[in-house]
C-alpha cells in the first residue's frame, strides 16, 4: 500500500463519501461548505488511483471508525433524566423538592446561567438592544472567558462605555437579576432559528469530532483544512486545545508545559482563573516557584482583562507548538490511564 499522506484533501474526502451509502453520502455533502463541494464531486469522479489499492481506504479511516464506535464521553443529564432517577430513588414528591432547591441555588449563585449556553455572537446581538447599564450588569455576571468571547462582537464605542460601567457595577437585588436573565433568556431563545449559527460553533462541533479521533487522523484532517482555509484550520486549532483543557493535564506533562513559562506570565494568567485549571498549574510548581507566582500575583493588583487573556494566549501557544511538535499529546474521549 502506497503512503496515503499525499493524496491531496479534496481525494480524501472523496473516498470517505464514496465509501459511504448514497444517503448517507447525500447527507454529509449537504453539509459541506460551498467553496468545497465542486473540487469534491470533481475528485470523487477522478478518484486518485493510489485509492483504490486494497487497504488505503481502511488505513485512512480505521482510526476515525474506531473512535465513532468507541465508548461514548459522559454528558450531563437533562431534567427529565434526573426527575426519573430522583423519582425511583426518592418519590415523586421529593424530588420535585430536590429540583427545585437546585433551581434556586443556580439562580442565586449563576442568575445568567442560561444566557452562557447561547453562541456568543446572539447574545452580543441582543445586548446591543438593551441600554448599556443592562448590557454591564448581565457582562459582569457571566464567566469572565464567555464575557470576552461576546464583548469581541459588539460595537467597539458602545463596548467601551459597557465595561466602564462594569468597572463601577453595583449588584442588584437577586430578584431583578432574575427577571432581567428571564427576559434575556426568552429573547434568546425566540433568536434560535434565525439561521445566524456562529462560524465558532461549528468549529467547536469539529473540534469535539476530532477530540473522539485518533492524533494521525486529527492532524490529516486539519492538512485538509488547512489547504483550502488556513485561517479556519488556525481557529480549529484552538479549540482542540483550551484554556479549560489544563485542568485535565497528566502530572509530567503539566510540569513540561510549565517549563516554557515564566512567572510573571502565569500570575496574570491565573487571575480569574477557574479552580481546575489554577490547582493544576500551581500544583505542579515547586515550592520556591509557587511562592514567587504567589508573590508576583499579589504586586500585580488589579489587571485588565485584556492583560489577563494575553497571557493565557502566550500559554496556549507555547502549549500549542508542543502537540504539534509531538511534546505533548492532550488526553483523548475515551482513552483510559493505565500504570
Amino acid at each position: 500500500m502506497k503512503d496515503p499522506g499525499t493524496i491531496g484533501g479534496h481525494q480524501r474526502v472523496a473516498a470517505f463519501l464514496l465509501s459511504l451509502g448514497p444517503e448517507t453520502a447525500k447527507g454529509v455533502l449537504r453539509h459541506l461548505r460551498e467553496d468545497v463541494i465542486e473540487d469534491v464531486v470533481q475528485a470523487m469522479a477522478d478518484l486518485d488511483p493510489r485509492l483504490s489499492e486494497a487497504g488505503t481506504v481502511e488505513e485512512l479511516y480505521r482510526d476515525l471508525a474506531l473512535s465513532v464506535h468507541g465508548p461514548k464521553r459522559l454528558a450531563a443529564a437533562d431534567e427529565g433524566e434526573l426527575t426519573k432517577l430522583l423519582s425511583a430513588t426518592y418519590g415523586l414528591q421529593e424530588s420535585q423538592g430536590i429540583l427545585a432547591r437546585i433551581h434556586e441555588r443556580r439562580r442565586r449563585d449563576r442568575p445568567f446561567l442560561d444566557v452562557e449556553r447561547h453562541p456568543p455572537q446572539r447574545v452580543a446581538r441582543a445586548l446591543a438592544t438593551e441600554s448599556v447599564a443592562i448590557a454591564a450588569m448581565v457582562l459582569g455576571h457571566l464567566d469572565p472567558a464567555r464575557a470576552a468571547e461576546i464583548i469581541k462582537y459588539g460595537d467597539e464605542e458602545r463596548t467601551l462605555e459597557t465595561v466602564r460601567r462594569m468597572a463601577t457595577l453595583e449588584t442588584p437585588p437577586t430578584a431583578i437579576l432574575a427577571r432581567i436573565a428571564s427576559q434575556l433568556a426568552e429573547r434568546l431563545d425566540s433568536m434560535e432559528d434565525e439561521g445566524d449559527e456562529p462560524e465558532d460553533s461549528r468549529l467547536r462541533s469539529i473540534a469535539e469530532i476530532l477530540n473522539n479521533s485518533s492524533p494521525e487522523i486529527e492532524q490529516k484532517v486539519l492538512a485538509t483544512i488547512s489547504e483550502g482555509d488556513g485561517d479556519m484550520a488556525a481557529e480549529l486549532r484552538e479549540y482542540l486545545f483550551t484554556w479549560e483543557d489544563i485542568a485535565s493535564v497528566d502530572k509530567r506533562s503539566m510540569q513540561k508545559i510549565l517549563g516554557t513559562v515564566d512567572t510573571k506570565t502565569l500570575s496574570i494568567a491565573l487571575k480569574a482563573c477557574s479552580s481546575g485549571v489554577e490547582e493544576n498549574l500551581m500544583g505542579n510548581l515547586s515550592s520556591r516557584v509557587k511562592e514567587m507566582v504567589a508573590e508576583e500575583r499579589e504586586l500585580a493588583g488589579a489587571i485588565s482583562m485584556d492583560n489577563v487573556l494575553a497571557a493565557r494566549e502566550e500559554i496556549m501557544k507555547n502549549i500549542r507548538a508542543m502537540i504539534e511538535a509531538g511534546e505533548f499529546r492532550p488526553m483523548r474521549a475515551g482513552e483510559d490511564l493505565v500504570t
